[in-house]
């Protein structure tokens, strides 16, 4: 640890130029050893370590999640003939696969291991910025793969505390449904940086955390393709119509969502950045009644 008293009068120390520490009332000055500059290195690899844990103990504390209820219960048999039971609050049946919202995972029920391969195949073709390193929470994150009898494969993905299916909170007011037009346009604009389209933006993929305004995407990610249309920035316009409470009002959000999108995410957003400002009066957390 570092010694921040001045040793000729015991007076606080601080710091001066070229390294060194000085007393600001007898003019003392010290300066630091390496064996000081490794303690003070050491002593906040360890500090930053536990506001991180902290941190991550608090962002996974489901006991917040007040929203979530268990509305079923569905079992399986995995191949060693052991028992799997799947807790969920919503669940969504597809023609080829089910999707679980449970406690903590979003899970997906596959027929067969090509099905879950593709699935999985589809979410690694995203890139992510290196100066971008949260970019990854807007994404599927795998937690397990689980062989099931009859060759069925389950994937489950972390599920953060109150992120959901953006229907769960339907119909949005303008205000609200203005910050999750934004993630999606955000999350377009990373697979126009991976030069990807995703296919499947829908009011049931789009996941909202209502308090902390964050967003992720889930859905079908079998269908992710090479970029060559503007196909999701469409998508965007349509489910946000599917979910708004009033469309008309701002005038400028009813222009966008009945606008053709532009060409690329990145142009398509600045648009939008510009419904904020005039629609809506700029960037603003609204928080939701209830909430």
């Amino acid at each position: 640890m570092l010694n921040y008293k001045c040793s000729s009068c015991g007076a606080q120390l601080t710091l001066g130029n070229a390294g060194s520490l000085v007393c600001n009332y007898c003019g003392g000055r010290s300066f630091l050893t390496d064996s000081d500059f490794k303690g003070y290195e050491e002593f906040r690899k360890r500090l930053l370590g536990y506001y991180q844990a902290q941190n991550t103990q608090k962002e996974f504390d489901y006991s917040a999640d007040t929203f979530w209820s268990c509305k079923g219960t569905d079992t399986f048999t995995m191949q060693d003939g052991m028992p799997l039971n799947i807790e969920y609050m919503l669940k969504y049946q597809y023609a080829d696969y089910t999707m679980y919202i449970a406690r903590e995972t979003v899970v997906y029920l596959f027929n067969n291991g090509n099905s879950a391969s593709q699935f999985l195949a589809g979410i690694r073709r995203i890139e992510y910025p290196a100066a971008d390193s949260k970019l990854s929470r807007c994404f599927p994150e795998l937690k397990m793969q689980i062989e099931l009898q009859q060759g069925k494969i389950i994937l489950a993905f972390m599920r953060r505390p109150n992120f959901y299916p953006a229907e769960v909170f339907a119909p949005w007011k303008s205000e609200h449904l203005a910050w999750v037009i934004s993630r999606m346009e955000n999350i377009c604009c990373a697979f126009k940086y991976s030069e990807i389209e995703h296919g499947n933006i829908t009011p049931v993929s789009v996941f909202i955390n209502p308090i902390t305004h964050e967003g992720a995407l889930f859905g079908d990610w079998r269908g992710v393709k090479k970029l060559t249309s503007n196909s999701d920035l469409v998508a965007i316009r349509k489910t946000a119509i599917l979910m708004a409470e009033n469309t008309s009002q701002p005038k400028e959000l009813y222009n966008f969502l009945n606008s053709k999108p532009m060409l690329t995410a990145f142009d398509d957003f600045s648009i939008w950045d510009e419904v904020i400002e005039k629609g809506f009066g700029g960037h603003k957390f609204v928080k939701m009644q209830g909430v």
